[in-house]
């Protein structure tokens, strides 16, 4: 299987940076809907009131005790917990929320009642893998495009600062085609309607 730095030389005839890579697996991974990206997800069990820490994690559902968690925003967090509020999360109606980097499931998880987080982490790519871990394989396109682009455009502005017009109106050219292509992937993964 050829590595991503080939497949970017078959687009662009050079070599991508892992920057553009990684970032590119990044926007791709948060425009991919959930439930595609469900079938690849990582799980980890919360059986207790620390949280979980979701930094460089795309989070696609929280579960306790079997129920789905509806994810409140922060400002609820005593609320929820309150038996006299209307926002009061009882075993049946779990909620989660995020503080400072973390999610917190309502009610507390216990041993009994473990809290479950379904997720996906950010991938680190490199030109020299020949595929991403934990990332679907139908979206891997769609990174050496959008990889493919961020290096046209670096090149681009490079030439431009060299004042290479003729180089740069080319590029252009082919960077416009690659765009085209990196949208049309992005739709076809079904994240941008």
């Amino acid at each position: 299987m050829a590595t991503f730095n080939a497949k970017a030389n078959e687009l662009i005839n050079t070599n991508v940076t892992d920057e553009f890579l990684t970032a590119t697996a990044s926007e791709v991974l948060q425009a991919m809907p959930i439930t595609d990206l469900i079938r690849y997800a990582s799980e980890t069990e919360i059986a207790d009131a620390n949280g979980f820490d979701s930094q460089n994690k795309r989070v696609l559902g929280v579960l306790r005790a079997g129920y789905t968690a509806q994810e409140v925003e922060l400002g609820l967090q005593n609320q929820v917990v309150d038996s006299g509020s209307i926002h009061f999360s009882a075993t049946r109606s779990p909620v989660y929320y995020y503080d400072g980097g973390n999610i917190f499931a309502k009610p507390d998880p216990t041993g009994d009642e473990k809290a479950v987080v379904k997720f996906i982490a950010e991938p680190t790519v490199q030109g020299t893998d020949s595929s991403i871990s934990g990332f679907p394989d139908t979206a891997e396109y769609a990174v050496v495009l959008g990889a493919c682009v961020k290096q046209l455009t670096k090149e681009i502005d490079s030439a431009m600062l060299e004042e290479d017009v003729e180089i740069a109106q080319g590029l252009k050219m082919q960077l416009d085609t690659l765009q085209g292509l990196y949208q049309a992937e992005l739709q076809r993964l079904g994240g941008i309607q």
